[in-house]
């Protein structure tokens, strides 16, 4: 299982890079790739595993990223293409965790 802190820079990292108009898929790949380089590629190799043919959401439901309700509600804002929607979503996202970091409920 990934860990809050790796959870917190990866959401952030994913947000960043969705933010800077990288497609979502290919966003995903370069930070499960940047993880890798850090020793951390054995708990995201299953969402690489279904980056490709599910999608973002899915992949990161696999990693423990998200929940399967987030998930959901995940693909709808990739599908709406909105690359600002999305950015904005995994960041609040990561602002959550973060929050529930600092008051020991992680």
């Amino acid at each position: 299982m990934i860990n809050s802190d790796l959870k917190l820079r990866f959401l952030r990292a994913l947000a960043f890079e969705i933010h800077r108009k990288q497609p979502p898929v290919q966003a995903m790949a370069d930070c499960i790739e940047k993880a890798g380089q850090k020793g951390k590629h054995r708990e995201l190799r299953p969402a690489a595993a279904v980056l490709d043919e599910e999608g973002l959401a899915a992949a990161m439901r696999v990693a423990g990223l998200i929940g399967d309700e987030t998930a959901v509600v995940l693909a709808e804002v990739v599908n709406s293409g909105d690359h600002r929607l999305l950015a904005g979503a995994i960041s609040a996202l990561a602002d959550h965790l973060e929050q529930a970091i600092a008051l020991g409920q992680d």
